[in-house]
């Protein structure tokens, strides 16, 4: 059959069923036009639009701000900067920066905070969304230098007159310089050697002597002391002034102020 430039052929998928199929003047067959089907119509008019946009809604809805935290190595074991960055799909509502629940100010730079913080702990970022929606992250600050050196109460050692320890410092490093005793008389004693890659220290001292307290600082301030007594292992007595070579053993009588 043909109607001016179009030509209708018939097909049939069994009796009684019949479709038209067209083509143009050179015989090329011409699609039928997809929104003819119901079915196309329903899932491309109403279907898909009401897919996109509620995912958009529940995409809006659910987001959450994503916080990335990086502690920066310490110069000096005095502080250290804290970058952090708040990316959020929804403009950030409000935004909470502390160290141990202390507020910490910063410095923003787009999306890019930066922060110093002076002391260990645990440094927590808050953002809220304008959704409403909260992201917190938490990240621990271990690289300020805030503890006195400790003495290894195990290696103290005393005999003819020699005491003998080790000392240390896990950040900043031990002050040798600071490190002296104090006898009860108030008489100072200094150091009579050092070796700074073991810590171990080692003083001289009056046998008339029993005990006597030691001083010492980190490479940034931070002091401490105890006293060490000393004592003739299997007796009582102190060690005399003739030069006993009995041998004897040191015990801290008081803890240092606490390990770095």
């Amino acid at each position: 059959m043909k109607t001016g430039n179009k030509y209708y052929g018939e097909t049939g998928t069994g009796r009684g069923s019949q479709s038209r199929i067209m083509y143009d003047a050179r015989g090329n067959r011409i699609k039928s036009d997809p929104f003819s089907n119901k079915y196309v119509r329903f899932l491309l008019i109403y279907a898909l639009p009401y897919l996109v946009i509620n995912g958009i809604i529940l995409m809006l809805v659910c987001s959450q701000p994503k916080i990335t935290v990086n502690v920066k190595d310490t110069n000096d074991y005095i502080q250290t900067d804290v970058d952090f960055t708040v990316k959020s799909l929804l403009p950030v509502k409000e935004l909470k920066v502390s160290l141990e629940s202390e507020p910490v100010e910063y410095e923003k730079s787009g999306s890019s905070y930066k922060c110093i913080v002076d002391k260990n702990g645990t440094f927590t970022v808050e953002a809220k969304s304008l959704n409403g929606m909260i992201r917190s992250v938490y990240t621990d600050v271990n690289q300020i230098d805030d503890s006195a050196p400790s003495i290894d109460e195990s290696s103290i050692e005393y005999s003819r007159g020699e005491l003998s320890f080790t000392i240390g410092d896990t950040l900043s490093g031990v002050d040798y310089d600071s490190l002296y005793g104090e006898l009860d008389n108030g008489e100072r004693i200094d150091l009579h050697s050092y070796d700074a890659a073991t810590g171990s220290v080692t003083m001289l001292l009056p046998k008339t002597e029993d005990s006597l307290v030691l001083h010492y600082e980190d490479m940034v301030g931070n002091a401490g002391e105890g006293r060490v007594t000393l004592s003739v292992e299997g007796s009582d007595n102190k060690l005399s002034e003739t030069g006993d070579a009995s041998e004897g053993t040191g015990s801290a009588e008081e803890a240092s102020s606490g390990e770095s």
